[in-house]
């Protein structure tokens, strides 16, 4: 009796990198701190409530 070939092997693709990692999840900022520029140490005189008087017109 003939017998039957084996099936071929099937074909397998190597992997040209290595698989992926999820990616590191960012630092955390350090809470309680903010910017000086969020947080300006002078007073904002663009508010109506804090802006500087008006200077009295100089006679001369």
């Amino acid at each position: 009796m003939a017998t039957t070939p084996e099936p071929p092997a099937p074909d397998t693709i190597e992997p040209a990198s290595p698989p992926e990692s999820p990616p590191m999840p960012a630092p955390m900022e350090e809470p309680g701190t903010t910017p000086d520029e969020i947080d300006p140490p002078q007073p904002d005189y663009d508010q109506p409530d804090t802006a500087p008087s008006e200077a009295p017109p100089q006679t001369l």
